[in-house]
């Protein structure tokens, strides 16, 4: 079997930085989610929601939003706090 040629050593070196140039890293995310279920806490209208999120933040802020609208409860910083009590890690 005879070497490739320099015009094809040329070629594949080319596609190779092209293959590693079109690499996508994908962002870091923690190795678990947090997550807050209704189904933990009974309440009058039997809610069955479980939010996720990856940091505490976005989870507070979508688990305020779902009790506002669904549980009928305001947003104030006693029920962050209350609801920042509830997550768990999965």
């Amino acid at each position: 079997m005879t070497a490739p040629s320099r015009n094809r050593r040329q070629e594949i070196a080319a596609s190779r930085k092209r293959a590693q140039a079109e690499i996508v890293v994908p962002r870091e995310v923690p190795m678990s989610r947090m997550f807050i279920d209704c189904r933990d806490y009974p309440s009058e209208k039997n809610c069955t929601v479980a939010i996720s999120a990856d940091t505490k933040k976005e989870l507070v802020d979508a688990a305020v939003q779902h009790a506002v609208a669904v549980h009928g409860h305001h947003d104030s910083p006693q029920l962050r706090d209350q609801l920042a009590t509830m997550i768990k890690t999965q």
